[in-house]
């Protein structure tokens, strides 16, 4: 197998509760990744965004970077590995310091040193922090500065978005992929990763939230001013509507889905009563008939409920009256008929329903809500990217004399394995 050079190489994973998803990309010195390969394998060893049998999740991993490594051509040893559930918690902290520096200018130590300022939070012992996002940073009163690095001032301050998890929980999914072989690059929350493939830079700015359906939870992120402000796991997905439809018309499961993905509505005044839908029934061989009527009257109310609580979500966290873009839903169950204008009832501001954007490569065609957050991994990744640099003479090296440059000819070589 060709294998590309480590630096172009960047892959994420996909953990969810009905498939794993992993895709492969390479990333040009510009720092735009291409796609060059995806694998997809289904997933029974995660429920509600948390590890419940670690073998399964292992083997459904293994065979899904197997499948993106065998159509792109390279391996992937190291991966960033999307995560959610209901154990993620978010909260808004601030940091603050004086600087330090005889001319006053902000350094990039004085970034990081605030970032770990802001970072200095009372957490549970068995709780600890994914992300600590930057929001806006003020110079001496001066809010509303995106990057400090290179100002003047006496004193910095910063706003910043804090992500929590339970530890055992991230420690799991860990686990999961270093049991399969690979290693973990980082953790990151799955909206997050999801925005940066779905949502307009517009939209950012102007106010709005991401809403990701998937299998065993919603997942919201909103978005002020560009920067992301609010995010939470509703434990509530697309497995719970494929489970309301087993319980309510005595199917089984796997036919519930087929009947939610193939006949499927989440309104139920858009369906006519003539409509007939075929069922199989629980054991035997034999259909039966059934108005589509019935089944959507199921759909129907748990959809409801999804996006009330979403509402609900919020109102509480005051977020409501922060998101004049609305809501962009995304994520495998969005595709469901009639989401979108069911979200609209249930909440009265403005839906669309969000897309990856293409990006280069097979990228192209992960057009599908479903591959949303891993695009999105990729994209998060390509944004950590960094090339390798060649080895080049130091800007302060003199080469005055004879001795000088023998001296960086020797540490050259030295540099280079000679």
């Amino acid at each position: 197998m060709m294998l590309l050079a480590r630096s172009e190489i960047i892959a994420g994973i996909d953990i969810g509760t009905t498939k794993v998803c992993t895709l492969i990309a390479e990333v040009s010195e510009q720092g735009k990744p291409t796609i060059l390969g995806v694998g997809s394998h289904p997933s029974k060893g995660i429920r509600k965004g948390v590890v419940v049998d670690i073998a399964s999740t292992v083997l459904a991993i293994q065979e899904s970077v197997r499948q993106a490594q065998k159509q792109a051509g390279c391996e992937a040893s190291t991966f960033y590995v999307g995560v959610t559930g209901e154990h993620i918690a978010s909260l808004n902290s601030s940091g603050r310091i004086p600087i330090t520096n005889p001319n006053r200018e902000i350094t990039t130590a004085d970034v990081e040193k605030i970032l770990e300022a802001a970072r200095v939070i009372v957490l549970p012992p068995d709780r600890q922090i994914l992300h600590a996002i930057p929001r806006t940073y003020t110079i001496d009163g001066q809010e509303g500065i995106r990057n400090p690095a290179g100002m003047s001032g006496t004193r910095l301050e910063v706003q910043c978005h804090i992500v929590t998890g339970a530890t055992t929980f991230l420690q799991n999914v860990r686990k999961c992929v270093t049991n399969a072989g690979y290693r973990v690059q980082e953790l990151v929350l799955e909206p997050l990763a999801t925005s940066l493939s779905v949502l307009l830079p517009e939209e950012k700015e102007l106010g709005v939230c991401l809403v990701d359906i998937g299998g065993g939870t919603t997942d919201l992120a909103v978005f002020v001013e560009g920067d992301i402000y609010y995010s939470a796991v509703i434990p509530i997905g697309g497995t719970h509507v494929t489970s309301d439809v087993a319980y309510g018309l005595t199917v089984a499961l796997e036919e519930a889905e087929r009947l939610k993905t193939q006949s499927g509505t989440a309104l139920l005044e858009q369906v006519s009563a003539e409509e007939i839908i075929l069922v199989k029934q629980m054991g035997r061989d034999d259909m039966r008939r059934l108005r589509r009527m019935a089944l959507a009257s199921i759909i129907e109310p748990r959809m409801q409920e999804l996006f009330e609580l979403v509402k609900e979500e919020l109102e509480k966290a005051d977020c409501w009256g922060k998101i004049p873009a609305g809501i962009v839903v995304s994520g495998g169950g969005s595709q469901l008929e009639g989401c979108a204008e069911v979200a609209e009832q249930a909440t009265g501001v403005a839906i669309r329903i969000g897309c990856p954007r293409p990006v280069g490569g097979i990228g192209e065609t992960l057009t599908h809500p479903s591959y949303a957050t891993g695009v999105g991994l990729i994209n998060y990744g390509a944004q950590q990217f960094k090339p390798t640099a060649e080895p080049a003479v130091p800007p302060t090296q003199s080469f005055a004399s004879p001795s000088g440059i023998q001296k960086w000819i020797a540490d050259w070589l030295k540099r280079i394995g000679f």
